[in-house]
């Protein structure tokens, strides 16, 4: 049998199981909250990485295009170059050919 001072403790000490139980039942929601915000977390982050890749990518396509295009301005200016070079001397030849090569059909 119950005497009446357990009954008189067991009702003081039910306001403190109370306390704990709700701390325990507000626990498990804490961390179902917890882990919905990291997976949010971690789900933005991979964005932001494939975003990155993404961008580098498209940066490093862009370099390589202007890297193209300035090989070919320098191509052409180094042709431009030398046949504006060549020009002179091409000239000069053909100014010296001139008169000396007869072409006889008998």
């Amino acid at each position: 049998m119950l005497r009446s001072i357990d009954m008189q403790q067991i009702l003081l000490q039910t306001t403190t199981l109370e306390k704990v139980q709700q701390v325990q039942q507000q626990h498990a929601d804490v961390e179902k909250k917890h882990f919905a915000l990291q997976f949010q977390e971690e789900v933005e982050k991979r964005k932001e990485e494939v975003q990155d890749s993404k961008e580098s990518e498209e940066a490093k396509i862009r370099e390589e295009e202007k890297r193209k295009q300035q090989r070919k301005e320098y191509k052409s200016d180094s042709n431009r170059d030398e046949e504006d070079r060549d020009k002179p001397k091409k000239e000069l030849l053909v100014e010296m050919n001139q008169g000396k090569i007869l072409d006889l059909i008998v």
